[in-house]
């Protein structure tokens, strides 16, 4: 199902910065349907030459899902401070966010794979970082997905002079594992 923006106001207004935002974001949301139903999971990716990429395990919930049903959602977003506004409840959210509907499909031929991969690894090193040739059997138990993307949406709330923004006011995180948790 795919609808117009509700609030075209915040439509980001060209191709060109969705792709922006679709190029720097460090992980996105992947949406697939399984037999259960809807299930979503954040994955490190790359926007490359049109298309979004991802890496994952050969075998898994995702690619289970993947096999059966090759329709995808694929959201990235960045999240800016929440903001004091005179209009609706008197508090929004500044954010920009780029919604992807498309078809994914493995990449099956050894050297495009390998290069995907390599690419994916060169977008999180710094610039000039080196890194080891990767091994055959590391990028042979290793799948490598292209979402074809066929619709995308943008949509930002970006920060005005109407707003106020609200320090300290994100929700606390928490970590570790078990019952001993840090806050953030």
């Amino acid at each position: 199902m795919r609808t117009e923006l509700r609030r075209k106001d915040r439509a980001m207004k060209t191709s060109r910065e969705m792709e922006l935002l679709l190029e720097r974001m460090p992980v996105g949301r992947l949406a697939v349907t399984t037999k259960d139903g809807p299930y979503i999971v954040a994955v490190n990716y790359m926007f490359f030459e049109g298309s979004i990429y991802f890496h994952s395990g050969l075998s898994g919930r995702k690619m289970e899902a993947l096999r059966a049903d090759s329709r995808v959602c694929f959201l990235v977003d960045e999240v800016g401070p929440q903001v004091l506004w005179g209009q609706g409840c008197g508090i929004s959210q500044i954010y920009k966010s780029v919604v992807c509907f498309g078809n994914a499909e493995l990449v099956e031929g050894e050297i495009e794979k390998r290069g995907i991969l390599e690419r994916m690894v060169q977008k999180y090193l710094p610039s000039g970082y080196p890194f080891p040739s990767m091994k055959d059997q590391n990028v042979a138990k290793t799948a490598v997905v292209r979402i074809v993307i066929e619709s995308m949406s943008g949509k930002a709330n970006v920060l005005s002079p109407l707003h106020t923004v609200l320090l300290n006011c994100s929700p606390k995180m928490s970590v570790g594992s078990g019952d001993r948790n840090t806050n953030l």
